[in-house]
């Protein structure tokens, strides 16, 4: 089972985007998120967590969700299997439904293969 990792902002490095602009009230909103979506898909909650200090770099073992903004000012983007974007006021208001549906459809297609 990949691990998925939930980036929001991130907290290192020469881009540092935020949701609110507080960090303290980012990772909240952030591990909200990462919560429902677990508690929802019927996951170990370690197997979704927030990852504040991305380097933008995909690894193929792990599923990425990032927030629309991030996606798009990274120097990756483009069509990658293990990515899928997400709305910053989906982030901000925990709802998961839209990318939960599409992770697990990525997850059932990845346990199929």
């Amino acid at each position: 089972m990949p691990k998925i990792k939930v980036v929001g902002d991130i907290r290192s490095g020469k881009y540092q985007p935020t949701l609110t602009g507080n960090a303290i009230v980012d990772a909240a909103l952030i591990d909200h998120f990462c919560h429902q979506l677990a508690s929802t898909l019927h996951l170990a909650p370690h197997q979704v967590t927030a990852e504040h200090h991305w380097n933008q770099t995909l690894r193929p073992q792990n599923i990425y969700i990032i927030e629309d903004r991030i996606w798009n000012a990274s120097r990756t983007p483009g069509k990658h299997l293990n990515v899928l974007t997400v709305p910053a006021t989906d982030l901000q208001r925990g709802r998961i439904t839209a990318i939960g549906q599409r992770l697990a459809a990525l997850l059932t297609q990845s346990t199929t293969h």
